[in-house]
């Protein structure tokens, strides 16, 4: 009778250990966002002064400073995860503050100055490649 009583609690255990698993796991889930915020039917060039280049996870972005008529405005730009970025030839190092730079990029729907980035050109004249909603050159 006694093995009896054990074998339950250490399946509860066992059902409490991975459901507290899943809840420390499942938040970085619900927080990712979806690619409906960007304006996949438009591909929008623009060029300007890099200002800031953050190799992080889940996202590398990008900030820029594009002349206008009225002077400097910042953009901001997502890439996708440093990991998936890398294989396509980005490094932490591809971008440096001071880099003068043209962009192809979906912007977001809303009309604020953002946008996914699907190709950097750099000032050698190297592309690097970010978006899959457009087919790679």
């Amino acid at each position: 009778m006694i093995k009896l009583a054990r074998r339950p609690r250490r399946a509860v255990r066992g059902l409490l250990a991975t459901a507290a698993v899943l809840c420390m796991i499942a938040p970085r889930g619900w927080a990712h966002h979806s690619f409906s915020m960007f304006d996949t039917t438009k591909i929008v060039t623009i060029s300007g002064t890099v200002q800031a280049y953050v190799w992080r996870m889940p996202h590398t972005w990008l900030q820029i400073a594009v002349p206008t008529k009225n002077g400097l405005q910042s953009w901001g730009f997502e890439c996708h995860a440093p990991t998936l970025i890398e294989r396509k030839g980005w490094t932490r190092n591809s971008l440096k503050p001071g880099d003068k730079i043209t962009l192809r990029m979906h912007p977001v729907r809303d009309g604020s100055r953002e946008g996914s980035v699907i190709d950097v050109k750099l000032p050698d004249g190297t592309s690097l490649w970010n978006a899959d909603t457009v087919t790679s050159p």
